[in-house]
């Protein structure tokens, strides 16, 4: 059997079963001795995957005295490692 025959079959399973995991975490929700993190942690994923994960901006920077700045200080940590290594080589 193809691989993506076999994935439309266990996605067909879990689309079946999805009712009744729904009604478990709503049970789960509702029962006064399921932990405040757990309830929270529950309805965050089913928010997520029914309203998708909320959009987070990027802030990309085309200054190229920044990028530069950040260039050299990668170049600095990576000799500071570098130079660690050795010591402990030796």
């Amino acid at each position: 059997m193809k691989m993506e025959n076999r994935m439309d079959e266990l996605r067909g399973m879990f689309l079946d079963m999805c009712p009744e995991m729904i009604s478990r975490i709503r049970d789960m929700v509702a029962d006064p001795a399921t932990p405040a993190p757990t309830k929270a942690q529950l309805i965050g994923m089913v928010l997520e995957r029914g309203m998708g994960k909320a959009e987070m901006p990027i802030r990309v920077s085309t200054d190229k005295d920044a990028i530069d700045r950040a260039e050299a200080d990668l170049m600095m940590i990576a000799q500071e490692i570098q130079t660690e290594d050795e010591g402990e080589e030796g």
